[in-house]
């Protein structure tokens, strides 16, 4: 197996054998969105408006990925979910800022995988009536009217609101190390939308959801609201004041370790809700309190396991949530994250044994314009990338891992351990075409039997590795957006019971890359990676996984 052992050319036939991604379903979930339970006090301040408000009706939609990367508007209402054009290619995360220019319309912000941040002008949706006489809804995606290179300093932007008093709405920033900062908005879209940044915090790196909520207390002042990996949620009252924005928190909610989503809606009440998404795929609804605080929770709709939201408080993941398998006879197989813990029906790749003896792994994508894994196989000392052939001399390395971006630019880059022990990292190109110059980490790699990762583990946005050693220990290098690991952590012994391991990404739907391990008797295995650096209690997935001689 290539991410494990030694290659040979005399063991393995000569590449490449080529995959096609499968298709994916689109979901179609649905939701109606509850009335408030609780009245407030009538505020005295001007109301915040509704971010994404694209219909009109004084309410907040849903912007929605589907599985297979289409875009969907919900608006809550009997209306069956239209299709968003996707003007904006492929992106990391979206991010809905609110009406900037106060043309009535709201704005995007797209951010590219590679760091861009764009600024799409003009979205809206409108009723129309279909030839069987239903009401229907078309959505214009707007144009772009500004970008920005740099954005992948940050592991997580989202936009609150107006937190300066200014009437202006703000954009905040934070990086893998727990630094906030404060981008205010302009009210332009056609110059910058934002000034300069300023530094308005430390030690937020403790939250896993960092929520843009809008305003939750009625005082006209935009808030954030922010969850621990522990469940704990806290609620931060927006100031006005630009120097800083954000008032001491308050802690309002235990127990929120339940849900892998967390986003804030609002309307023209001039109170934004809560919604939040459980792993069974249920979404939740909080009403405001009107002082910070929020009511019991409501069910508004189930079936949103497999979706990505827009606006959500998690950090934004970029790469692989599938799983390749070969079984003993030589056929691959595929199966894609349904977020929700399980795997999708195993779908066959090629012609039956049409893959036997193939040395194959399965990286976090290669490409920038892809989520998919890139398959790559070794054949007569030649790498093979999605089919293409990177040359020859892949012979003098024993492991090769693809765990994502390493080096901070956006594009998935490719680790290979050397005969030497010494670890290179291959800095990709962003097109599974070639790489860049290789950057030595070092020796003593050779101490372990297994090298694996697919994205970010310990939950700083940073793609990591995990390796086993001899003794059956398992130790997580974190990333660190720059050439190199940071200190090593060992999660424990006891791994050298799972002859197969391999990470599919994040399975679970937030954002963090999960690990499956398959014991001597084809038990399966699933180990959610709990935000901190280590993984919760294992989750039984089924027997019958002996039928492979490998997973990836």
């Amino acid at each position: 197996m290539l991410l494990a052992g030694p290659a040979s050319a005399d063991t393995h036939p000569a590449g490449p054998h080529v995959a096609v991604e499968p298709a994916k379903p689109a979901t179609q979930p649905t939701a109606q969105f509850p009335k408030r339970k609780s009245a407030y006090a009538t505020t005295s301040a001007v109301p915040s408006k509704p971010r994404f408000d694209l219909d009109h009706d004084g309410r907040s939609d849903l912007l929605v990925r589907e599985p297979n990367d289409t875009l969907t508007l919900e608006t809550g209402k009997n209306v069956p979910n239209p299709t968003v054009p996707n003007s904006y290619g492929t992106f990391k995360d979206l991010i809905e800022p609110g009406d900037l220019d106060g043309d009535g319309n709201p704005e995007l912000l797209v951010l590219s995988p590679t760091g861009t941040l764009s600024l799409f002008t003009g979205l809206s949706a409108t009723h129309f009536t279909d030839s069987a006489g239903k009401d229907q809804l078309s959505v214009n995606s707007g144009s772009l009217s500004w970008s920005s290179n740099g954005w992948n300093a940050y592991n997580k932007l989202f936009s609150p609101g107006d937190v300066t008093g200014d009437g202006k709405t703000d954009l905040m920033a934070r990086t893998p190390s727990g630094d906030l900062y404060l981008y205010p908005g302009t009210g332009s879209v056609s110059g910058s939308p934002y000034g300069d940044r300023i530094k308005i915090g430390t030690g937020w790196g403790i939250y896993d959801q960092v929520v843009g909520a809008s305003d939750m207390d009625g005082d006209g002042i935009a808030d954030v609201v922010a969850r621990t990996p522990g469940g704990d949620l806290y609620f931060y009252p927006g100031s006005g004041n630009a120097a800083a924005p954000l008032k001491d928190r308050v802690k309002i909610g235990t127990g929120w370790g339940i849900y892998n989503q967390i986003l804030s809606q609002d309307d023209t009440t001039g109170y934004a809700d809560i919604i939040a998404r459980d792993a069974a795929g249920t979404f939740w609804f909080y009403a405001p309190t009107g002082k910070g605080g929020l009511s019991d929770r409501s069910q508004m709709g189930t079936g949103w396991s497999a979706v990505t939201l827009a606006n959500t408080g998690g950090n934004p993941a970029f790469g692989k949530a599938d799983l390749m398998a070969l079984d003993t006879q030589g056929s691959l197989y595929y199966y894609w994250a349904k977020g929700n813990g399980t795997m999708a029906d195993r779908q066959l790749l090629s012609d039956v044994g049409g893959w036997a003896g193939a040395d194959i792994s399965f990286a976090s994508s290669l490409r920038s314009d892809s989520r998919w894994g890139t398959l790559l196989e070794l054949g007569g000392g030649h790498l093979y990338v999605a089919g293409h052939d990177m040359g020859a001399g892949w012979d003098a390395f024993n492991g090769i891992a693809g765990v994502g971006d390493l080096t901070g630019e956006g594009n998935g880059d490719l680790l290979a351990r050397g005969n030497n022990g010494h670890m290179y990292l291959y800095p990709g190109n962003g097109q599974a075409t070639g790489f860049y110059n290789r950057v030595d980490l070092g020796a003593g790699w050779n101490g372990f039997n297994k090298l694996i990762g697919a994205g970010d583990v310990n939950g700083d946005g940073i793609a990591d590795l995990l390796a086993r050693d001899d003794n059956g220990h398992l130790f997580l290098y974190p990333g660190k957006s720059t050439p190199g690991f940071g200190n090593r952590i060992d999660l424990g012994g006891g791994w050298n019971g799972y002859n197969k391991l391999a990470t599919p990404g994040d399975m679970t739907g937030d954002g963090r890359t999960d690990l499956i391990g398959v014991d001597a008797s084809g038990t399966a295995w699933r180990y959610d990676a709990n935000g901190t650096g280590s993984f919760k209690e294992r989750v039984n997935l089924g027997g019958g996984w002996n039928t492979y001689n490998g997973i990836y």
